[in-house]
């Protein structure tokens, strides 16, 4: 059984969505394909490598499987991973990977979960992995479409983006340093929170001007607790020279950065589109 579900793209409230701000995050169409086989061993194939269940290299995949056999016991599985999502980038490809896993396994096993139930299953997993998380990215990646976080309020985004991957970096470091950050200078980080608030609520009633200018601000934010670094403020001050506003999507510290796309594109991105489905089973 082979299913799939989209990455996502916070475009606004990364952080502090976390302590309970709003974000605006969108489902995208790139998508991760996981294959589910019924088995005698648990196996799993990934452009990570090919292994047994190991916490190490396949985390998510791992505990995936660990929660479904809390509820259903199987003797093993195959699962054969295929992603058009770049790995540690900020576009949601660990939970894209595990709400994936879920859907296959649960149509293997016959055991055929709704999407709450797998969006719950899901959230668990970022929690044994991360040991903290918003549930934002495994509940995108469930059910697609573009939201307002933490209401859940569907919002309609019109406009095409241009993605620039920078490097890998791991969520886990950066929601800990930011928690730090908040833990040292409680009062200012917190209050920069409430300005990303405010930016991710009034994002999906704005046009494409004041959406970029949103964009710069936002930056702007992000650098003040922590998460950009000199490289991507030079990166990011670069495009505004050439006429795009940009800024960092996802914890940071690398990842990937996007603006709105308006024709053009600069060198080395690529455009992803908003995507209104979310985990689906595939044809095989």
């Amino acid at each position: 059984m082979i299913a799939s579900a989209p990455g996502k793209i916070i475009l606004f409230g990364e952080h502090s969505v976390v302590y309970g701000r709003h974000a605006l995050v969108s489902a995208i169409n790139l998508r991760c394909r996981v294959e589910a086989k019924k088995s005698r061993e648990f196996r799993i194939i990934s452009p990570l490598g090919v292994t047994s269940l190991d916490f190490k290299t396949h985390p998510y995949l791992s505990f995936a499987v660990k929660r479904f056999c809390e509820l259903k016991k199987i003797d093993g599985v195959e699962l054969i991973v295929k992603s058009e999502i770049p790995i540690a980038s900020g576009l949601g490809s660990s939970s894209a990977v595990t709400v994936a896993t879920l859907k296959a396994l649960s149509e293997e096993f016959d055991f055929h979960m709704s999407n709450e139930e797998i969006f719950e299953i899901a959230k668990k997993v970022e929690l044994d992995v991360q040991g903290r998380g918003s549930g934002i990215d495994p509940f995108i990646s469930t059910f697609g479409g573009s939201w307002i976080f933490p209401e859940r309020r569907r919002v309609d985004i019109s406009f095409d983006f241009f993605v620039i991957r920078l490097w890998e970096r791991s969520t886990k470091l950066m929601v800990e340093k930011v928690a730090k950050l908040r833990e040292k200078n409680f009062e200012i980080v917190e209050s920069i929170f409430d300005a990303i608030d405010a930016i991710a609520l009034k994002a999906p009633e704005s046009g494409i001007e004041d959406f970029e200018e949103l964009i710069h601000i936002n930056q702007s934010l992000l650098r003040a607790i922590g998460v950009s670094s000199a490289e991507i403020d030079e990166m990011i001050s670069k495009l505004e020279k050439a006429g795009f506003k940009a800024k960092l999507t996802g914890a940071g510290g690398g990842g990937c950065i996007f603006g709105i796309y308006r024709g053009k594109r600069p060198e080395g991105s690529f455009i992803v589109k908003p995507e209104r489905e979310g985990v689906r089973i595939e044809d095989s």
